[in-house]
């Protein structure tokens, strides 16, 4: 998925739709309204152009069936089988003041509070999903210097706050990996019942 901060990719390719070039795409977001009737969608980075001509959801999917302007056989509609639908952010609806496209929170640094001490997490560096959510897949160096991910899931009361450098986030034990988790007092209670 590629992207700046003037375009957003909207959808992917996933199908030609029938013998005159319709095609089958998958909305990132299955509630999206982006995809509309006399709107250009630039056909993957650096392709060209083309204004959508019709547009029609997939009922109970997060698909649609959209028909743009050139592209007019099986064949032609085939050839951009994985292709991103790439808008302009400027014809997308604006986002409400706690609202952000998640596609804009990969490449940032993830943090929490610990104790009032900052604990870095690692950097969101790719979006997918389970089915039922979203997730960031989070990248972090372990202690052995090995590259690891885990994934975090994007609710609304797990993000503390996110701007251009860094996600804030407020995790319940158990969702972070063993390494990340703050340590833990084992010892026990002591004999007076202190700990």
């Amino acid at each position: 998925m590629t992207e700046s901060k003037h375009t957003l990719v909207v959808a992917q390719v996933t199908a030609p739709h029938g013998i005159r070039g319709g095609l089958r795409a998958k909305l990132h977001d299955p509630k999206s309204t982006s995809l509309a009737v006399g709107r250009p969608v630039q056909l993957g980075e650096g392709g060209p152009t083309a204004v959508i001509e019709s547009v029609s959801p997939v009922p109970g999917r997060d698909f649609v069936r959209l028909q743009l302007g050139g592209v007019r056989s099986r064949d032609e509609a085939e050839a951009l089988r994985g292709c991103d639908l790439i808008m302009d952010r400027s014809l997308l609806p604006p986002l409400e003041e706690d609202e952000f496209y998640l596609a804009d929170a990969v490449g940032i640094a993830v943090e929490r509070l610990v104790d009032g001490a900052v604990q870095p997490l690692g950097t969101v560096v790719a979006l997918t999903s389970n089915g039922a959510q979203d997730l960031f897949e989070v990248e972090w160096s372990a202690s052995s210097g090995k590259r690891k991910r885990w994934l975090m899931p994007v609710v609304p009361h797990f993000i503390e706050s996110l701007d251009a450098e860094r996600l804030r986030v407020t995790l319940p034990i158990g969702l972070l990996p063993a390494e990340l988790e703050p340590e833990q007092d084992e010892s026990g209670p002591g004999p007076d019942g202190a700990l």
